[in-house]
């Protein structure tokens, strides 16, 4: 896989709405089309496996990964069943017919390639790493940081965990040379593909693709679920799924299946927090 430094942000999108398109002439009746942030698809359907040993008549189908708006504008346009997003739709989106329900929380962690003997960081030597000042590992070797591109959620996130960070990744964004990756799923590839590289992952993701990445610590704290359930581990990522505001049957049932406890049991074992 090729990772662009510089990436069109809609790209991703313009695919798979052509993808979507294509399929929405061959979908059948009780299909459940679900796609949307990275993070959540593996879980998705390891929940959509679940479901249809209870519901063996209704097909799920995990299409490609097209992130937070690209699935919000797929279920208003009726080209999704399920979207799933890191954010609650906005008053736009609202208004065109979609709903959202946060089913669990994930721990924002920062990951490394296995090459990096590191366990751990503070936040300020991370912001030093996006600032550029931290370049090397222990060993010597470089440092090889995977950025998103600017508009992404995940950039928000970041700049959301200290002035320092706020700082340090608006100039990381300006720095040239650096990886960018579109999706959590290429920033995952490039973290356990590149020597050195480090960067901004969740631990719902690396637990349920089973990733070869080593997650670090931050400021003393290993982020699990329950740390973050508890409160020592601070940083987080949301998941929604985002439906049409009267969905099928067959999608109702597969919303209830997520949140009942054999579903909640799932997101438990993959890295997450299920929410009520």
């Amino acid at each position: 896989m090729t990772f662009h430094r510089k990436i069109s942000p809609g790209l991703a999108i313009v695919v798979l709405a052509a993808l979507l398109a294509f399929g929405s002439r061959t979908v059948v009746a009780g299909t459940i089309r679900i796609s949307g942030t990275g993070g959540a698809m593996a879980t998705m359907r390891i929940l959509g496996e679940a479901f249809r040993e209870v519901h063996p008549d209704t097909q799920v189908a995990i299409m490609p990964s097209i992130g937070s708006s690209g699935a919000l504008k797929a279920v208003c346009k009726g080209d999704l069943e399920v979207g799933l997003s890191s954010r609650p739709p906005n008053a736009g989106e609202c208004e065109r017919g979609c709903v959202a329900r946060a089913f669990s929380k994930t721990p924002f962690v920062f990951g490394v390639n296995k090459s990096v003997a590191t366990t751990g960081l503070t936040l300020s030597e991370i912001a030093d790493i996006y600032l550029g000042k931290k370049d090397r590992w222990e060993n010597g070797s470089r440092v090889r940081l995977v950025l998103r591109p600017p508009g992404e959620s995940d950039v928000d996130r970041l700049k959301a965990m200290s002035p320092g960070m706020r700082e340090a990744v608006a100039r990381a964004q300006r720095r040239d040379g650096l990886i960018v990756a579109m999706t959590d799923q290429d920033t995952a590839d490039v973290i356990e593909k590149i020597p050195g590289a480090f960067g901004g992952v969740t631990l719902a993701l690396v637990v349920s693709e089973k990733r070869d990445i080593r997650v670090l610590s931050v400021n003393g704290v290993v982020p699990t679920a329950r740390a973050l359930a508890n409160g020592t581990y601070p940083y987080s990522k949301t998941f929604y799924m985002v439906t049409r505001r009267d969905p099928p049957p067959a999608v109702s049932q597969f919303v209830d299946f997520v949140r009942s406890p054999a579903g909640r049991a799932i997101l438990t074992k993959n890295g997450q927090n299920a929410l009520p």
